[in-house]
């Protein structure tokens, strides 16, 4: 052994020696088995492994040398000997495969990346829609309330799981924890493209209990939509609005973007999302029901002549835009006055989905109309109930 190494405590790891190495004054330590032999290429700091490895800069291409933190797959740092040497045996094959990529020696705050992340979602064109962005950037708000001092790096499973917990104790429910969880996996994804990171830290997601859903009857549909004339200004689009909703089964978002070269009377079709700015950025189209048809025709005969929108905003501009913006104030008065008080837009959607499935429509077919991806899953988890019935009915038909 040479005079400037010396002899360390055993490490906490399970009879593992170490010594001081060149980099006396970092801290790093060699890394001696039971045998009292050098593990070559591991060193020991503070309790914590690393791995000095030689690879490619992602820049510059010329061999780097750099210790790494030998982390489990769930980014926790590893304690044992034997469990240091099979994370160090991992980032030397993933070396040969020349898939092990080196991060920034020093990386930002979440604070600081954040805003990086949100300032390029915005000067991109068509990569997020700007209600999802400003969502993002509203959940990171809070994390970085919580933890944006801390580095990238630092960003670990416990930090974020006893936020978590702390923000479930002060009243915050689970489908908004998981949201900004969501977030922040998308700013360490794009840390990652960046450089700035190896691998992503796993979070665990809150178990979210979503209460069943009321379904609206067709009479309270009917009532909602008659009292709506009442309101001098809004009233009549208003009513509408709401029937187009209950017929088609479009968000109220899309609903109020769809303008009349969408709706095509020869082919009995709805085209909601032709904008690209539907939920999941795709169009789909809605076939014509009995009411649907009836509906637009209806309104099709005061269809205002300077404006391609179902629902032009009164104060439009010579370009037809926008189309109006909300109907939320005459919506908060119309549940009053029509006695259904806990009535949203988006119940109507739950309305079409419900009259669809027990008027016996495959559920493949009212996913579709619906927008959704899942080919029927959504729609199987959140309409059991009158699946099960769906399939009793069903059943009685079978003959032996």
């Amino acid at each position: 052994m040479k005079a400037s190494e010396t002899q360390r405590s055993t490490a906490k790891s399970g009879n593992v020696k170490s010594a001081t190495g060149q980099h006396a004054g970092t801290g790093y330590a060699k890394v001696f088995d039971q045998r009292k032999q050098r593990v070559r290429g591991l060193w020991e700091r503070n309790g914590t492994f690393y791995a000095q490895l030689t690879m490619a800069h992602p820049v510059t291409a010329l061999p780097v040398v750099r210790r790494t933190r030998l982390e489990d797959k769930n980014g926790i740092p590893v304690t044992t000997l034997p469990q240091a040497i099979a994370a160090m045996n991992k980032l030397k094959g993933q070396r040969e495969d020349d898939v092990l990529t080196i991060a920034a020696k020093r990386t930002p705050t979440l604070t600081e990346y954040s805003k990086i992340y949100i300032d390029r979602l915005k000067q991109l064109k068509n990569v997020k829609r700007p209600d999802t962005i400003a969502l993002e950037e509203a959940m990171l708000k809070s994390l970085c309330g919580s933890f944006g001092n801390l580095r990238l790096r630092e960003v670990s499973p416990l930090v974020v799981h006893n936020h978590m917990a702390a923000r479930v104790k002060n009243g915050s429910a689970a489908r908004t924890v998981n949201i900004e969880v969501t977030a922040l996996r998308n700013v360490l994804k794009s840390a990652i493209k960046d450089k700035l990171l190896n691998a992503l830290p796993q979070f665990e997601r809150l178990k979210e209990n979503t209460p069943m859903r009321r379904c609206l009857t067709s009479d309270e549909i009917d009532r909602l939509a008659a009292t709506a004339l009442e309101f001098p200004r809004t009233g009549r689009m208003v009513h509408d609005f709401i029937l187009l909703m209950a017929y088609s089964g479009g968000r109220w978002s899309e609903t109020l973007r769809i303008r009349w070269q969408d709706v095509d009377f020869d082919q009995k079709q709805l085209h909601i999302g032709a904008d690209g700015l539907s939920k999941n950025g795709k169009s789909r189209s809605v076939d014509f029901n009995a009411k649907l048809e009836a509906h637009l025709r209806d309104m099709e005969k005061r269809k205002v002549p300077d404006s391609d929108f179902l629902f032009p905003s009164p104060r439009r501009s010579e370009d037809d835009s926008p189309h109006a913006m909300s109907f939320n104030k005459t919506i908060r008065e119309l549940r009053t006055k029509a006695k259904v008080p806990d009535f949203t837009c988006h119940m109507c959607r739950h309305y079409f989905a419900s009259m669809a499935l027990m008027s016996k429509v495959d559920i493949h077919t009212v996913a579709s109309w619906l927008g959704h991806q899942d080919n029927g899953v959504l729609l199987a988890k959140t309409y059991s109930h009158l699946l099960n019935e769906h399939k009793r009915e069903q059943a009685q038909l079978v003959k032996f």
